[in-house]
């Protein structure tokens, strides 16, 4: 429905708000969203991919994990890298990087909050947030660096064509980077 702004602003009558209408929008969104929490999650399966860890040498010398997905097939495949929003490397963020994978990327999510904790098992905000709280934009940036520098050396990467992602936290994680690394040929940030 194609609603006209009138040039002294939209009056009550045309939207047609009702009580009812809007209890009825309000009850159905909060049954919805009730029965999407109930949901199970979706997994891709690693059929057709190579899963792996990897650990990551930042300049700091600290041993940055990172969840690897990538296709078994030989080759030279483009790059994705996975920056997850505050709550980290957890499951959602691995079955973004095997459907890259599935797609023919390389797609690697590094852990960015372990040096200080995981977040990814909490569910108490206020400790997840004190996690992210100490992770410093040089220090991610550093992290950045090192997860570039790790795809440079395999030789199932096409160093020509890396990419970022990011959640969130890691929508902004991708605009600095997408702004410190030339390596990096496009940016998307949700």
């Amino acid at each position: 429905m194609t609603i006209l702004t009138r040039p002294e602003g939209v009056l009550p009558q045309d939207l047609a708000l009702t009580r009812r209408g809007v209890a009825a929008a309000f009850f159905g969104g909060y049954a919805m969203a009730g029965l999407s929490a109930q949901a199970d999650p979706i997994h891709t399966d690693e059929a057709g991919l190579i899963v792996e860890s990897a650990h990551l040498a930042p300049a700091d010398a600290f041993a940055l994990p990172a969840y690897v997905a990538r296709p078994a097939a030989a080759g030279r495949h483009p790059a994705v890298i996975v920056a997850s929003e505050i709550f980290g490397v957890h499951e959602y963020i691995k079955d973004v990087c095997r459907r890259l994978a599935k797609l023919g990327y390389v797609a690697i999510a590094p852990a960015l909050f372990v040096r200080v904790g995981d977040p990814a098992p909490l569910a108490d905000i206020g400790a997840v947030m004190k996690i992210v709280a100490q992770a410093s934009d040089p220090q991610v940036m550093g992290d950045i660096a090192a997860t570039l520098a790790f795809l440079n050396h395999q030789s199932f990467v096409d160093a020509n064509r890396i990419a970022i992602t990011g959640f969130c936290y890691g929508g902004g994680v991708t605009w600095l980077a997408c702004e410190a690394f030339a390596a990096l040929k496009c940016g998307v940030a949700w």
